[in-house]
C-alpha cells in the first residue's frame, strides 16, 4: 500500500511539474508573442506615416485643379501655392518682382496655383448669394473675382502667369484691366467677365476662402506662399523666391538655372 501511496504521489508530483513547464512555455510563448506584435504595430504605423508624407509632398496641382502624383524623388514641377490679393502692394510686389521672374528662368518646372482672398470674409445670405468684405474695399472683391475666375478658364500655365500679373500691375479698373489683358494675351474675356459676374464667380471665390482658411500656420500676412504644401520661412521666400525653390529640387531634377 505504501509502494501504490509513494507512485501515486511520484505521478502527482511529476503531472505538476509537467504543468509547471507547459505554464512556463505557455508563458513565454504569450510574452514573446506580445513583443512581437508590438514591434509589428510599431513598424507599421512608422511606415504608414512615412507613406502618408511622401504621397502629401508629392501631390501636384495641374492648371485644371486636378491632382497627379508624383515621387518626390522624380520631381518635375514644384507645387507652388499663391494666397494673395488683387489690390495689396505686396502680392503685387512679389508677383511681379519674384514669381514672373523666377518662373520664366524654369517655365516648366512649377504648378502655380493662384488663390485670390486674402484676408477677406465670406457671408452666405439668407437668399442664397454670398457676397464678401474684403480688406481694400468692394474693388478688391470684384478682382479677386476675376482672377479666380481666370484661374478656373485659363489652361495654360504661361498664359495664366501673364494674366494675371499683368492684371495685377494695375487692378483698380478690374473690369478695364482685366479686358485689356484679356485681349493682350489671347485669353476669353467674355467667359471670365461672365464668370466673375455670376455664381460661379461667387462660388470660387468662397472656395479660395476655405482654401485660405484651412491653412496652417494660419495666414497672418499677404501673400502666403506655400512650396511643395509647406509654408517655409516666409521672410526669406518674399525676399529670394528663387533661392528656396531652387532648394527644394532634388538635384537631378534642379532647373539649370539654379
Amino acid at each position: 500500500m505504501f509502494t501504490r501511496f509513494l507512485l501515486s504521489f511520484t505521478m502527482v508530483f511529476t503531472n505538476i511539474r509537467i504543468l509547471k513547464v507547459f505554464s512556463s512555455y505557455k508563458l513565454r510563448w504569450c510574452i514573446a508573442f506580445i513583443v512581437v506584435f508590438s514591434f509589428w504595430q510599431i513598424f507599421r504605423a512608422i511606415t504608414n506615416s512615412n507613406k502618408q508624407k511622401l504621397i502629401h509632398s508629392s501631390r501636384v496641382l495641374t492648371n485644371d485643379n486636378s491632382l497627379i502624383e508624383n515621387s518626390i524623388n522624380d520631381m518635375t514641377y514644384l507645387p507652388v501655392g499663391v494666397y494673395y490679393e488683387a489690390l495689396c502692394p505686396d502680392s503685387r510686389n512679389f508677383i511681379l518682382q519674384h514669381l514672373v521672374p523666377s518662373f520664366n528662368k524654369a517655365p516648366n518646372s512649377f504648378n502655380i496655383e493662384f488663390v485670390p482672398y486674402g484676408k477677406a470674409k465670406t457671408h452666405e445670405n439668407s437668399d442664397g448669394s454670398i457676397t464678401f468684405a474684403c480688406q481694400h474695399g468692394p474693388v478688391e472683391c470684384h478682382a479677386n473675382k476675376i482672377h479666380s475666375c481666370a484661374t478656373q478658364h485659363v489652361k495654360d500655365q504661361s498664359v495664366l502667369v501673364k494674366y494675371i500679373s499683368c492684371m495685377i500691375d494695375n487692378n483698380y479698373e478690374p473690369e478695364m484691366i482685366g479686358m485689356l489683358c484679356a485681349k493682350k494675351y489671347n485669353v476669353n474675356w467674355n467667359k471670365v467677365y461672365a464668370c466673375s459676374e455670376g455664381k460661379e464667380g461667387e462660388l470660387l471665390l468662397k472656395l479660395n476662402g476655405e482654401a485660405t482658411d484651412k491653412l496652417w500656420p494660419q495666414v497672418s500676412f499677404i501673400p502666403t506662399i506655400l512650396i511643395n504644401h509647406e509654408q517655409p520661412r516666409q521672410a526669406s521666400v518674399l525676399k529670394d523666391f528663387w533661392g528656396v525653390v531652387c532648394s527644394y529640387f532634388p538635384p537631378d531634377s534642379k532647373p539649370a538655372a539654379c
